[in-house]
């Protein structure tokens, strides 16, 4: 047979195209690994973001904030139905809580309020709001929104010497790290004390006092300049601050090798250069991703220590998009965030039928909600109309300024509406600088590349308030297998029940968790004669991001203050009730057995002078025995039709008793009701023979005297909602009415929501205060819009009650 022969030459060209697609069928490999391995992780840690509107961001002491809390998802900003319970809180000047709520939630967001006590010094402090799931992560992505409280009572707190000299200036190299011979780009920010940016100037030297390079602030203390490090120096940066101070900070340190990188924003794409000392003709890839969304995957090689990427902007979705390099070994090596302006929004109009109203009269608005097409969509928004003046101002930042933006960045950013403004040269100059000074990332590359399973130590509230507790014994070590019941006194029975782990870790799970604000905690009488039951503090003990005491305090003319707090001081003495009212939410009042099999009304029996009397008597389904002295219940079951051979869970008002002759000795004629469940019942992890339930006429368990092991403790249930009080003037009687009319809130409406057509009306009547008033609201749509709208109109001054 003859040998066919190739020639030489194309013997080569085969190998080498063979080598090439094994090539690239490793380098795709390889980037089908990092989306995997990224694509687990994000499915593994779902997350939540809070916004909380609030009425407005100045009060006084005894005035009340009205809120609204927005749940988002961290990915899409689309509501979030997950948590059942957002934690709200107010911090002081040093970062301590000096009030504290629980907020239920429902389909994505839920609204309260909360009252500034008169003890209350003058200052700066933080709203913050957080979920029990976004405990397991870093607080800096907890909501926190400055507010400033005025008490002409208490001295105000001054922070002028506060400010004095709190210059500091940061480098920050862009992809992370100088490089010997490298050039690259050195973003810089200058802050004053309280974090805000300042103007400087300055020069870059070496270590031997030359000047390489001058740089100064463009907008918000923040720019940037361009350094190629030489190796083995030393650079520091003299800077001049706004009080002619000057500053000596050093450089980032330099290293040998490693690997640079500099975006360059051109219209349409991005072109993402990456250089490398140390490492030449190898792989890169480039991985970029949107809030957890995965935008893009490239991959490319090294020539001469150089490479490029070039991304289409239309590739990205709104927001920052984080653009990692990594290197062969698919070790991350640099990274940036880049920030587009969201293109999808939520307009909101609203317009008001006159620019102007009198005092006491009838306030229509129009309010439209359309999509960025000028096409009608229904959205869940928030309003609120209060007066404006050199004291109240409209936030700095509404809500789609914070999904997009604020709530990606631990720090400050000041002028937000500044990066959603029209393009503009200075807007994007600001926001690429911004990207550079405050990099961020929800995730440690090294958590997602080890796949490693999580480890949460804070569940998500997904059906109510989750109560975790201790146990131990009097070394302070946990103890396994004790039985623990919480319960919430009152009409309706709440009582939880769970069995202490190896950890000696309890958790009870408290569905529509309203009542007292007091808990009754206790064990059984097994095996816990010397137990303890701690109980964790629910809200998180980490650090504000932002520290109120170096805020600088707002300006206040003394007559305008005395003249607005005696006004709230008026509206609270004459409509201090009303504003006091809490409705308890609409919900299931059934108890945690539901529907008992048989329900005795004891006022419709003969009245006995015993519990024992009354139930030999008229109970059928509960014996009563005795067993050297202590008496036992047991309860007929009417599936297998005899007596339980298992103890039932006796309750005194939903309160598990477990010395039943202490409740065989109780006074009969407190009791109302006995509830009997005739059945087995299993209850978490326990289980019973049957429920036996003594409920009295007002569920606070009167004249009885709790057990040893039981502990009554003081504990923040769910808020219940405070009516928001109006007066209506339209009558004349109203109208001509003398009572005083100082609200300077005049409309807040925490939920109004628009149909599919995109439209809703309010209406509310004006109050005796004359002057601006704005209109704000807030709103997101199910698909993640977000968007918000203030407008102003005036009330004047014409009823004769003005001003008294």
């Amino acid at each position: 047979m003859k040998k066919f022969l190739f020639p030489k030459f194309f013997v080569h060209v085969f190998c080498l195209t063979a080598l090439l697609a094994v090539a690239g069928i490793a380098r795709a490999q390889e980037s089908n690994q990092l989306q995997e391995k990224f694509s687990a992780y994000q499915s593994q840690h779902l997350q939540e973001k809070l916004f909380v509107h609030t009425d407005k961001n100045f009060y006084l002491a005894g005035e009340i904030c009205w809120f609204r809390v927005y749940v988002a998802d961290a990915f899409f900003n689309r509501p979030l139905p997950l948590s059942k319970l957002a934690y709200v809180e107010v911090l002081d000047k040093g970062g301590k809580p000096v009030l504290q709520t629980k907020i239920a939630l429902k389909e994505g967001g839920g609204d309260g309020s909360l009252q500034w006590p008169l003890h209350f010094n003058a200052g700066n402090y933080t709203l913050r709001a957080y979920t029990s799931w976004m405990k397991n992560t870093d607080a800096a992505y907890f909501f926190e929104k400055a507010i400033s409280i005025v008490n002409p009572r208490k001295q105000t707190v001054g922070t002028a010497a506060l400010l004095t000299n709190g210059y500091t200036i940061q480098f920050f190299p862009e992809g992370g790290n100088l490089v010997a011979g490298l050039q690259s780009r050195v973003a810089f920010k200058a802050v004053d004390a309280a974090g805000r940016g300042v103007a400087c100037h300055g020069t870059v030297a070496n270590a031997q006092g030359d000047s390489i390079t001058t740089f100064t602030t463009e907008a918000l203390g923040m720019g940037s300049f361009y350094l190629t490090p030489a190796a083995g120096q030393v650079y520091k940066a003299i800077v001049v601050m706004p009080d002619s101070s000057h500053q000596l900070q050093a450089l980032p340190a330099i290293y040998t090798d490693g690997y640079v990188m500099q975006m360059e924003d051109a219209r349409e794409a991005l072109t993402i250069s990456v250089q490398s000392k140390g490492n030449s003709n190898s792989q890169l890839y480039l991985f970029a991703h949107t809030r957890g969304s995965i935008k893009t995957v490239m991959t490319t090689t090294l020539s001469e220590g150089r490479a490029q990427f070039t991304v289409s902007k239309s590739l990205l979705g709104d927001g920052i998009t984080h653009f990692t390099i990594f290197n062969q070994l698919r070790q991350p090596v640099c990274e940036r965030l880049f920030f587009k302006k969201p293109a999808q929004q939520l307009a909101i109009n609203v317009s008001s039928s006159l620019p102007v109203f009198e005092q006491r009269k009838k306030i229509s608005l129009q309010v439209l909600s359309t999509n960025e097409h000028s096409t009608p969509v229904s959205a869940n928004m928030s309003m609120a109309v209060y007066r404006v003046d050199s004291l109240t101002k409209p936030d700095d930042a509404d809500i789609r300024q914070y999904l997009f933006l604020l709530s990606d960045l631990p720090g400050l950013v000041e002028s937000p509406s500044l990066y959603f403004s029209a393009d503009s040269a200075l807007a994007s100059s600001a926001a690429d600088n911004l990207m550079l000074t405050q990099g961020w990332r929800r995730f440690l590359w090294e958590q997602v590349l080890q796949s490693t399973k999580p480890a949460f130590q804070f569940a998500p509230e997904i059906k109510g308030h989750l109560i975790r507790g201790r146990v131990t014994n009097a070394a302070g070590l946990p103890v396994r297998g004790v039985e623990c019941y919480v319960t919430v006194a009152g009409t309706r029975t709440q009582v939880q029940a769970d069995i202490s782990n190896d950890s000696g870790m309890v958790s009870f799970e408290m569905d529509h968790f309203y009542g007292n604000d007091e808990i009754i905690l206790q064990t059984t009488g097994q095996k816990d004669s010397t137990v303890h039951v701690e109980v964790m503090n629910p809200y998180s003990e980490a650090a504000p991001r932002q520290q109120p005491s170096l805020m600088p305090v707002a300006p206040v003319n003394p007559g305008q203050l005395q003249q607005q707090f005696a006004a709230v001081q008026v509206q609270n003495s004459f409509s201090g009730a009303r504003l006091q009212q809490m409705l308890l939410p609409v919900f299931d009042t059934l108890p945690f057995y539901h529907t008992p099999d048989k329900t005795y009304m004891l006022d419709d029996y003969v009245r006995f002078t015993t519990m024992e009397e009354i139930l030999r008597e008229y109970v059928p389904y509960v014996n009563v025995r005795k067993r050297d002295g202590v008496f036992y219940l047991p309860v007929f079951d009417l599936v297998r039709k005899e007596f339980f051979h298992v103890d039932p869970l006796v309750m005194l008002d939903g309160m598990p008793v477990f010395d039943i002759n202490k409740l065989m000795a109780y006074d009969p004629l407190k009791i109302r009701r006995l509830d009997v469940v005739a059945r087995i019942y299993y209850y978490g992890k326990m289980f019973f023979g049957g429920i036996v339930n003594f409920v009295t006429y007002n569920g606070d368990l009167p004249a009885y005297e709790l057990d040893r092991r039981v502990t009554v403790l003081d504990y923040k249930t769910l808020q219940m909602e405070r009516e928001f009080y109006a007066p209506q003037y339209g009558s004349t009687s109203a109208f001509n009415s003398r009572l005083p009319d100082f609200r300077n809130v005049l409309y807040w409406a925490p939920q109004l929501q628009t149909g599919k057509d995109g439209k809703q009306e309010v209406s509310f009547y004006s109050s005796d205060l004359p002057g601006t008033y704005a209109v704000t609201v807030q709103g997101l749509t199910a698909d993640g819009r977000a968007g918000s709208q203030t407008i102003l109109f005036k009330v004047s001054e014409s009823n004769p009650l003005a001003g008294k």
